[in-house]
Formats: C-alpha cells, structure tokens, sequence
C-alpha cells in the first residue's frame, strides 16, 4: 500500500512542480512588466510556500516507491 501512497504522491508533487514552474514563467519574477519596477523575487510573488510544498511531496513519493517493501502474495 505504501508503494501506491508513492506512486500518487510522485504523480500529485510532479503536476504541482509544473504548474508552479508555469506560474513562476509567468510571473513578474520571471518576466519584466514593468521597466520601472525592480524584479521581484519568489515570496513577493507568492510562489515559495507552493514551491516548497510541492517539491516534498515529490520527494516523499519519490522516497515511498523507491524504500517501501510490500509483502510477497501467494
């Protein structure tokens, strides 16, 4: 059961990664809108907790499927 828990962490932490990674390519951290504005880093945009967030649950999937043992069925 462990190795599903794995296998939907790895799947929900990689659609995150990539949906933050649009977002952070979208946003004024990434992209100039405005000459006169100075470029704004990940907290001012709001993107470091999901960032964070996203990438552990990535590394914990990837962790789960990787070290879990699942007991041999006869």
């Amino acid at each position: 059961m462990a190795k599903v828990l794995g296998v939907m962490l790895t799947i929900l932490g990689t659609l995150g990664c990539l949906g933050n990674l649009f977002l952070y390519l979208n946003s004024s951290a990434y992209l100039r809108y405005n000459p006169a504005d100075s470029v704004k880093g990940l907290l001012d945009v709001g993107l470091a907790f999901q960032i964070v967030l996203f990438g552990l649950l990535l590394l914990g999937g990837v962790l789960l499927v990787k070290y879990s043992t699942e007991p041999e069925s006869k």
